[in-house]
Parts: C-alpha cells; structure tokens; sequence
C-alpha cells in the first residue's frame, strides 16, 4: 500500500499522492475514509487503501460493487441509518457475483456494520457473503435480502473453519437452489448468531 498526501485535488484525476476522499486529511494520519455513492468501483478503492483499524464511512445511498474482499485487513467498512434505525446504505451486486468475499483469514476486527447486503448472484456458494479459509468477519446490524447461490448459502455461506460473529441481522428473502437458503455452515465450530431475525428464505 501506498500512503499519499493531500493535494485537493480528486483521486479520479490526479498523478499526485493524494487524500483518497479528499477530506484534508493525509491518508496516513486519517482514521476514516468518508466514501458517497456516484462513482464505480469506490468501495473496492478504500478498501484497498485503508490500513488496518480505519473505518469506511459510507454515506446514504446505493453503491453498486461486488465481490468486495477486505483481503485480511482487520478495518469496519460501515453505513449510516435513517431515522428509524433502518441501515440507508445499500451494496447491491446486481447478479454479477457475490457482495462480499472473506478468505485472507480475517478475525472478528473486520466489521461489516448497517449495511443493506443484496442482489449477490452467480455464484455455486455464499450469494451475499461468503467466508472461507478461516475466515471469520464480524457482521452486525445488517440487513442480507435478496440473495441467490446456485447450489448452498443463498444469504451466507461459511465453511473451512470460519466462525464470523452475526449479530442483530435480519436475514431475509435470499435464495439457494440446494441447502441454506438464509445461511449455510459447514466444517465450522465456533460461530456465534445472536440477536438476528431470520425469516423467509428459500432452499
């Protein structure tokens, strides 16, 4: 990773070190990355330019990605709520592939907090989130709907001793076309589920 200094001027156009969102503050001493719907691609970009313990604060709105991988970095990647507690962030994968990707070994440090995680498809395992390789992400105060997995975990597949943390979620209206319509785990002892609403999933 490369650490940039702030220049003013936008990522998208500039050659120089450069403030990724351009807040004034130099990337190297910033805790967080402010990050707006409107430009492809952004949260992929943060997400490999944040160092591990940064926040990804992402403004209301939808944000079209997929296949987001933090890629071992422990960092919360995390949306704001509108006024009734409901998230106002929307990650929608548009069928192309899963939302997100967990298979560097992340611990419970990576955090996916008030996120609505939909609209992952394409692939055989984990529509919406897939974790592997002893991967085990916290997720907490999410909303995981509308997801699809050809074969197992339409909204979360785990497997290969990952043991994420899912807390206060609500799991909803994902499906798979073999087992686990909401979630699937398997080869996994230690995963905690609390709090969560799982409802109205298919397999």
């Amino acid at each position: 990773r490369v650490l940039f200094r702030s220049d003013g001027v936008g990522d998208n156009a500039d050659n120089h070190p450069f403030d990724f969102d351009n807040d004034g503050i130099a990337d190297d001493v910033d805790d967080v990355f402010n990050i707006s719907p409107g430009t492809p691609g952004l949260i992929a970009r943060a997400i490999e330019n944040a160092p591990a313990g940064h926040v990804i604060q992402l403004e209301a709105g939808s944000y079209y990605e997929y296949d987001l991988n933090p890629g071992g970095r422990a960092i919360t990647i995390q949306g704001t709520l509108d006024e009734d507690g409901s998230p106002a962030v929307t990650i929608d994968a548009q069928g192309q592939d899963r939302v997100f990707t967990f298979n560097s070994g992340e611990t419970n440090d990576t955090v996916l907090r008030d996120l609505v995680i939909t609209n992952g498809g394409g692939v055989a395992e984990g529509g919406g989130i897939g974790c592997r390789n002893g991967s085990s992400p916290t997720i907490t105060d999410c909303w995981i709907t509308g997801n699809h997995a050809d074969e197992h975990g339409g909204g979360i597949r785990c497997k290969e001793d990952s043991n994420p943390v899912i807390s206060d979620c609500r799991i909803s209206g994902n499906t798979a076309q073999n087992k686990g319509g909401g979630i699937y785990f398997r080869e996994c002892d230690g995963i905690v589920i609390s709090g969560c609403t799982i409802l109205g999933n298919m397999a």
